[in-house]
């Protein structure tokens, strides 16, 4: 029986309020169209530190928000998964940060405006006083909404401690903010446009992605994660790796973060490549159909049946 992990994990980055507007018929561009708005909680660190408090997991966020409304409801709704929120910082006189979508019937992206200014207010003082968690972590998430000052220092923490250190790029335009910190990431999870700003190169095929994944490694990265479409998942460290075939449902948006979520919850229960994939193509999929506490024994069939599809592989 695997012995059950008593500390929690730490989770900094970004928390923000998702708008997604989703048009009722083709989207048509310089006019209004119409549709339906939605709001909901957002933010990478958020939304993996929810997914792992609904996993029943001890969590601790730390992420800025504004001193205003949008800040109050995401403190309130990010606690229901029983994530510890006295680390969502207010800031004076900022806004929380916010990110608004335009959708095409089908779900596909047309544009989005990202306004995170909130999340360049971190000061040595407010990194210093997350690093004060550090200590008793099971481990540390980090996602690029963070200044390179602040990424650097948790980081080198981390490491000084015998952490282990996830990280999520969050987009291809913050991605390049890892290129000095990859010696000191344990695992990185990441689509394969981020990779290819991450490493400077466009990959066009199998073989470019495992070439740049193993300069990846080369530079001190100890595993990689990488979401390649229709192509399925490449999963990578030193002497080893593995191709998963592409879920039949894929991985988009918010289930990205649950995904994230699953390999994380996976580094103290398994080393195996293949079960770690397993894990997070399960949560990604049980994200998709409810809200809420997840179910562990649906999760766990779930994983059983992506390590069959796995091996069957």
């Amino acid at each position: 029986m695997l012995k059950r992990i008593t500390e929690y994990w730490l989770c900094v980055g970004g928390a923000n309020v998702d708008v997604q507007g989703v048009t009722s018929a083709r989207l048509l561009s310089g006019t209004s169209n119409p549709g339906h708005v939605q709001q909901a909680a957002g933010g990478v660190a958020r939304n993996v530190a929810e997914n792992l408090g609904w996993l029943g997991e001890e969590v601790q966020l730390f992420a800025l928000v504004g001193e205003d409304a949008d800040g109050e409801w995401l403190r309130q709704v990010t606690a229901k998964s029983g994530v510890a929120t006295h680390g969502m910082v207010r800031i004076a006189g900022q806004s929380t940060g916010k990110y608004v979508a335009i959708r095409d019937l089908d779900g596909g992206l047309y544009t989005a405006v990202a306004d995170m200014e909130v999340n360049e207010a971190w000061t040595d003082e407010l990194v210093q006083h997350a690093l004060e968690r550090l200590p008793q972590a099971a481990g540390l998430f980090l996602d690029a909404n963070l200044p390179e000052t602040a990424i650097g220092a948790f980081v080198e923490e981390a490491n000084k401690r015998g952490k282990m250190v996830m990280v999520d790029p969050v987009s291809v335009k913050k991605a390049e903010k890892w290129r000095p910190f990859l010696q000191g990431v344990h695992v990185l999870i990441a689509s394969m446009d981020e990779v290819e700003a991450l490493a400077g190169q466009s990959l066009s095929s199998i073989r470019d992605v495992e070439a740049c994944a193993n300069r990846l490694l080369e530079q001190g990265l100890h595993q990689l994660v990488v979401n390649c479409g229709e192509a399925g998942l490449y999963l990578c460290r030193q002497k080893e790796s593995i191709w998963v075939a592409a879920p039949p449902v894929p991985i988009r948006e918010a289930a990205c973060d649950a995904f994230a979520a699953g390999i994380i919850y996976a580094q103290r229960l398994t080393p195996l490549l293949q079960e770690q994939a397993a894990y997070g193509l399960a949560l990604a999929e049980l994200s998709q159909h409810q809200t809420g506490r997840y179910d562990l024994h649906a999760l766990a069939e779930r994983k059983e049946f992506f390590v069959a599809a796995v091996n069957k592989g």
